[in-house]
């Protein structure tokens, strides 16, 4: 919409009742103000925030105006879970919620914020991880990836923790040692993933589950027993 040539119906200095076209401008592209800092009903630690239409599960669902206390003297991540509930925290933006703002308040006001959001979905991303041969739960940007692949020398079969939110992901256990790579919740049951195999796995909300068979780094299944030629049929004369 950012051409040369603008598709908006322009305000011109000398027109009446600037405000109607305006609003009109506001109301033809509110769906960028989802989940944005709404001034009117910001004030002191009250962070105020517009609504939106959003999709949940298939279902359009509104998402009213709305407000939440921050808390002083420290930083706040403002996100939102992918049904439409905003809330804050003072640690960092959880992995499988949708970021919003990240505000630092001081003991009675707001002193800064940054703006999160994201007007679409981010691209597919990769994420090439080196494990420290433990257990492992990625951070929220690392999930926010659809292809993640590990490397690093494993003594046990370890776990790397997702987050339960409905997301997909490709996975890639190219670790040495030996052993697989479980990939499970916080909560709920998981899917190993042998080493130097590849699979396709996701949440459903609280488990993880395997969409399909792991394959070789080469791209071939796991090796079946070698097929046997079927046996002979006698002769129709003997």
């Amino acid at each position: 919409m950012s051409n040369s040539t603008p598709t908006f119906d322009p305000i011109i200095q000398s027109q009446a009742s600037k405000e109607i076209t305006a609003n009109a401008y506001f109301d033809a592209v509110s769906p960028a103000a989802s989940f944005g800092r709404r001034q009117s009903t910001s004030s002191g630690l009250t962070w105020g925030y517009y609504g939106a239409t959003i999709t949940v599960d298939g279902v359009l669902t509104q998402i009213a105006n709305g407000t939440l206390t921050l808390t002083a003297s420290a930083t706040n991540y403002v996100e939102t879970t992918r049904a439409g509930v905003v809330s804050k925290n003072t640690t960092g933006f959880t992995a499988g919620s949708i970021p919003l703002y990240q505000v630092v308040a001081g003991a009675s006001t707001v002193t800064s914020y940054t703006d999160y959001r994201l007007q679409a979905p981010p691209a597919t991303g990769k994420l090439a991880k080196a494990l420290s041969d433990a257990n492992t739960t990625l951070t929220a940007a690392e999930a926010w990836n659809q292809i993640l692949q590990f490397t690093g020398t494993l003594t046990a079969a370890r776990n790397i923790v997702v987050p339960l939110a409905a997301q997909q992901w490709t996975v890639f256990n190219s670790t040495t040692g030996g052993f697989g790579l479980q990939f499970i919740g916080a909560t709920g049951t998981g899917v190993t993933v042998a080493a130097g195999k590849r699979a396709i796995v996701y949440s459903d909300g609280t488990n993880v589950v395997r969409v399909a068979a792991d394959v070789y780094s080469g791209g071939t299944a796991w090796p079946s027993q070698p097929r046997q030629p079927p046996p002979s049929s006698p002769a129709p004369w003997a």
